[in-house]
């Protein structure tokens, strides 16, 4: 059972939860404390008695969101890899990023909040890129290139597999920033739990087939290798 917040720790809460949305929707600098408080229904003190101002209520907006995708991604996220780790633990393991992506575009109330919140602060260069950058973006990319490395028994630190692991994320990310777009051109009324196993499938069948693709280039010679590229 969620747990109640209640006095102080309720406000604070109120606080971030208004200024996500806020700050997704119009931008850090077009929206005011005082609109943040008051669309809190928080007196305008209190935003600096939390946060110290509206620059640490911005970066506790950075911190939920990454404690949020942290505690969604789970083991896949956050355990340490086995040295005996299989190739096919490898893909399961890159399976529930995947679908963890897509699904909390259907599960969570708030998650076009977050999306919208992400995707301005990574144009936008300064102390929340860098944090969101050190302890999101970054350690979940350099997880799912030694998953995906695992996966089909190549280089981890290549460029071509740090490419790839981008082409990745960034199927799921149209999913998530363009889901009008998605609805329109699918002909759905709305992104729910059937249209996400949908995708959730989709994703998956790509993964393997790119899998497959560069355990039968390890199996070959470099000459055939080539002469398949060149196909």
């Amino acid at each position: 059972m969620k747990k109640t917040l209640s006095g102080a720790m309720a406000t604070r809460q109120a606080l971030i939860s208004t200024s996500l949305s806020l700050f997704g929707e119009h931008g850090y600098d077009a929206v005011s404390t005082r609109q943040i408080a008051d669309q809190a229904a928080a007196n305008i003190g209190s935003i600096a008695y939390h946060f110290g101002g509206k620059p640490g209520l911005r970066l506790a907006c950075a911190e939920y969101v990454v404690s949020t995708i942290i505690d969604e991604m789970g083991d896949a996220f956050s355990k340490t890899l086995a040295p005996e780790m299989t190739p096919d633990a490898a893909t399961l393991m890159l399976e529930d990023i995947l679908a963890t992506f897509i699904r909390s575009s259907t599960e969570r109330p708030d998650a076009l909040e977050i999306t919208r919140f992400i995707m301005r602060e990574m144009l936008q260069p300064g102390e929340v890129l860098v944090y969101l950058e050190r302890e999101l973006t970054g350690p979940l990319h350099e997880r799912m290139c030694q998953l995906l490395s695992i996966a089909t028994g190549e280089r981890a630190d290549t460029c071509a597999m740090r490419a790839l692991v981008f082409t990745l994320i960034g199927q799921t990310m149209h999913f998530k920033n363009c889901q009008a777009v998605v609805l329109h051109q699918m002909g759905w009324c709305e992104f729910g739990p059937k249209q996400a196993g949908m995708v959730i499938d989709t994703l998956k069948d790509n993964l393997r087939a790119i899998i497959a693709y560069h355990r039968a280039g390890k199996a070959m010679s470099p000459q055939k290798h080539l002469e398949l590229l060149d196909t």
